[in-house]
């Protein structure tokens, strides 16, 4: 199937939302950061891939889409009487992330991972409502590699993903290390797909505090 680039994606960010994220109260720190972001701003060009695939057999914890075999009980049980996917990867894109690394001070590094943290959540939400708006869906659940616990849908495949999908590093810019990690590191990737019930990934997770949890712990 054909792969859809969105490769404009607005950034809705507030300076404000950023100053509250970081906690600043001094000054010249705020100063630092407004510059910082109006920057980050400038150069930001977040991007998502997606492909519309097809759930081709399911035989517990196996699942083949459009061909590619992946293999987790977690994705398993979620894609049972699913028959369309999206498989996409989205990122804060490599425009700002390369200038985020010219930074040495490491205090100004985090914030600037935080700002293209934000980015990026701009471009999961936009690639969300895109898919909902486009295709009719109202529920709209994402599962992901390497998210929950390690043994839930395993990191390694990515690749998997990465060839399903087709093109990444071509047309986004994101890449996999040896061990499997995205980057830029501010990218995800994943399966969309329509639901009756949403699934939140955090459900699986056992780490307890985590600022980013959307759902309360809840083992298979």
């Amino acid at each position: 199937m054909e792969r859809f680039l969105l490769d404009t994606i607005p950034v809705s960010l507030s300076i404000d939302e950023i100053i509250k994220k970081l906690m600043l109260e001094d000054e010249d720190d705020i100063n630092l950061v407004t510059g910082l972001f109006a920057k980050a701003l400038e150069l930001a060009r977040p991007k998502a891939l997606y492909k519309v695939a097809y759930v081709d057999s399911i035989e517990d914890p196996d699942v083949l889409i459009d061909g590619v075999l992946f293999s987790s009980a977690v994705l398993a049980r979620n894609m049972e009487g699913v028959h369309r996917v999206f498989a996409y990867v989205c990122t804060c894109g490599s425009e700002v992330d390369e200038w985020s690394h010219t930074e040495t001070d490491f205090i100004v590094s985090y914030w600037l991972d935080i700002i293209k943290e934000r980015i990026h959540y701009c471009a999961g939400s936009y690639l969300r409502d895109y898919v909902k708006k486009k295709y009719g869906i109202k529920t709209l659940s994402a599962i992901n590699p390497g998210s929950g616990n390690v043994n839930n849908w395993p990191i390694t495949q990515q690749w998997e993903l990465f060839k399903l999908i087709g093109g990444v590093t071509e047309d986004i810019g994101v890449r996999l290390t040896d061990s499997s990690l995205m980057l830029p590191t501010k990218s995800t990737s994943g399966l969309l797909y329509g639901s009756e019930k949403e699934f939140i990934n955090c459900s699986l997770c056992e780490r307890e505090n985590c600022p980013n949890r959307r759902a309360e712990f809840s083992p298979v």
